[in-house]
């Protein structure tokens, strides 16, 4: 086979062929846009969190837990529970220790004695944003 035939072998030969590239190119382009735009959005996110938030890495030395609601309460239903970390960590070269509820959704009490098992001890990213101070959250896993 010459190169000549080889190279039309390639080729789309009928409209339909031709159209079914150009929906596919189309696609490939309007995908590249979102994904271009995605990042753009999200990179913007992380350059506002960065000048209007502070961070630092807190150990987590207690946890306990607050009865917030009563879920079915027929035949004693779900008792449900919010939990809060204190956090001690440095920051402006002073040590801090504060209780901050950390954002979940409620648990139960099973649900608090194992996070309680597992968070003792363990590190965690504590944020705020500047001009609230008071307002924290910690980010655990």
């Amino acid at each position: 086979m010459s190169d000549r035939t080889a190279l039309a072998s390639l080729r789309p030969s009928s409209r339909g062929d031709w159209h079914r590239i150009r929906v596919v190119g189309g696609y490939i382009a309007v995908s590249a846009v979102v994904v271009s735009a995605l990042f753009i959005f999200k990179h913007r996110h992380h350059e506002v969190v960065i000048q209007n938030w502070k961070c630092a890495t807190a150990t987590i030395v207690e946890v306990r837990s607050k009865e917030i609601e009563q879920v079915s309460r027929t035949r004693g239903g779900v008792l449900l529970y919010e939990v809060s970390i204190l956090a001690k960590y440095v920051s402006g070269g002073t040590e801090h220790e504060q209780w901050i509820v950390v954002e979940q959704p409620p648990v139960t009490l099973g649900e608090v004695e194992l996070e309680t098992f597992r968070w003792k001890g363990q590190q965690c990213v504590v944020r705020w944003k500047l001009s609230e101070p008071d307002q924290m959250i910690a980010e655990v896993s």
